[in-house]
Order: C-alpha cells, then structure tokens, then sequence
C-alpha cells in the first residue's frame, strides 16, 4: 500500500539519494551532512509486537501497514513520521545515528497532553506546521495545532496524507522553498 513512496521519491529526487548500510534512504542533499527527505526500511511482524509491547497498547492496523513498508522517514521537512528507534546505536557510524527513525514513544510523549484521548495515536508531527498527527478509532488522521490542540485537518487516511506531503513538497522543492532548523 505505501511502495509507492520510494517510487514518488525516486522520481522526485532523481539520482540526488543514498542508502546507508542500514538500509535508511536518504534524498535530497542539502550539503554539510543534511538531506532533506529520509525514509528507513520496513519492520518486521516480530519488531511490530515488540514494539506494541513497549508502548503497552496495539498499533492501528494503518500505521502497523506503513510500518511494514517504512519504518517512519522525514518528508521534505515537512512531515516527520515514527517509527521503531534502534535498540542501540552500537556499531553505527555518525550518519546511521543521525538518521534513525524517531522512536513512536518519544513522539507520543512529546505531545500526549490531558485534553488528548487515548484513543488517538499519535504518530507524527511537522516542525514547520506547528502540528502534530494522530490517527483515530475510525482511522482518519487528524492534524492538530500544538498551541490550541485544536483539529486543523482531517485526513481520510494515511496515504491521502502522505499524497498531500507528497504535492506540497514538489511545489516547495519547485519553488526553491527549504527549511533550516537550528
């Protein structure tokens, strides 16, 4: 369901890409060690579960589905999706380190808040957007204002998200529209 982002990115990007000896495919480099697209390598069904057992609650079959293809990336930076982090970082070069995906603990942690039901997966967020993004019972996706932890968005699914990232990122890459992050 979600091969379709190696393709788009590869189309995209064109020769400007890397793959580490981790697997990570890096896109769009920037200069000084900086890419602006990642996407890391698919989990297995066993690193789905333990990761399901560390976080104490099942994934919604969507994200379990993308994990199986992608375990989480950096799109354009604008959208950053978790994943499974590594269980060390032993034996990894600088680069490996610094692209790894964004453990799903960590991004829940940052941004569960009270007012947050725990119905909501959240499973992704956009430093650029002031957003983050949480899948619901019914498995739309909803993009939520950091400030007012208010709707912004409403997504029918995770690839209509993705699509949207997908459009607006070729408009800012056409654009010659980059974002720094210091």
């Amino acid at each position: 369901m979600f091969e379709f982002l190696v393709k788009e990115l590869d189309e995209i990007y064109k020769q400007d890409k890397k793959k580490l000896r981790t697997k990570t495919l890096l896109y769009g480099h920037l200069g000084e060690g900086r890419w602006h697209t990642h996407l890391h390598p698919p989990l297995t069904e066993e690193e789905i579960k333990q990761c399901e057992e560390k976080l104490k609650r099942e994934l919604p079959s969507i994200f379990k589905d993308f994990l199986l293809e992608h375990n989480g990336g950096w799109f354009f930076d604008l959208l950053r999706v978790s994943g499974k982090g590594p269980s060390t970082y032993k034996g990894l070069s600088i680069e490996e380190q610094c692209f790894t995906a964004n453990d799903v603990d960590n991004i829940d942690y940052l941004y569960r808040r009270k007012r947050t039901p725990m119905t909501h997966f959240i499973f992704a967020d956009s430093f650029v957007k002031n957003t983050y993004y949480v899948i619901d019972t019914d498995e739309k996706i909803l993009e939520i204002d950091f400030k007012t932890k208010k709707t912004i968005k409403s997504y029918e699914d995770l690839k209509s998200l993705l699509d949207q990232i997908l459009e607006e990122g070729k408009e800012n890459l056409a654009n010659g529209i980059y974002y720094e992050f210091e």
